[in-house]
């Protein structure tokens, strides 16, 4: 009989541990709900199903910008190599002023982490949306081009769509009154 009630009440503390620990995971009818917001429904459920180890919104929304800040990092690598590959001079100030709206654009990501650390949404939203700004700006400044690098386009095409996803993540955060 005693150990019966052991069992019993081991099964019920593993239980009540599961029950408190899955009511912290980021749902995938919360990831549906994020993607439905954004512009590439199919890009944000392939992401966010690849990191749906994440606990909770704020780890999720951390592993947004993770992403982002690599792959903006990666560009502005590339950026730089393009330009000291030597391109012709309207290549050249075409890419040079993709490279200082990336250098922006990591200044802003940095920042969004800043805000996003100490629980303020708006702010992290607000940041995102200017990282956000300088991969369109870039695209702009590269599409004049007669050659365009692919890597630079695809790389801004993808960091768009992740601060869209991050966008609708700050959202959801709480507002620093």
């Amino acid at each position: 009989m005693a150990a019966n009630l052991r069992n019993n009440a081991f099964l019920s503390s593993l239980m009540l541990i599961i029950l408190i620990s899955s009511s912290y995971a980021v749902t995938s009818s919360e990831m549906s709900t994020i993607c439905d917001k954004t512009l590439d429904r199919a890009f944000c459920l392939k992401f966010l199903n690849s990191k749906s180890a994440s606990p909770n919104i704020q780890a999720l929304a951390k592993t947004t910008l993770d992403a982002t800040q690599a792959r903006a990092t990666q560009t502005s690598k590339r950026l730089q190599s393009i330009i000291d590959g030597g391109v012709d001079p309207r290549s050249k100030l075409a890419y040079r002023s993709c490279m200082d709206e990336y250098e922006n654009t990591i200044e802003n990501l940095e920042e969004a982490f800043e805000h996003l650390a100490s629980g303020d949404g708006f702010g992290m939203n607000m940041k995102v949306s200017a990282a956000l700004d300088g991969a369109d700006t870039c695209l702009d400044d590269v599409n004049r081009l007669r050659s365009v690098d692919a890597s630079v386009v695809n790389n801004s095409k993808g960091i768009k769509k992740l601060c869209g996803i991050a966008l609708v993540i700050s959202n959801m955060l709480p507002r620093r009154s």
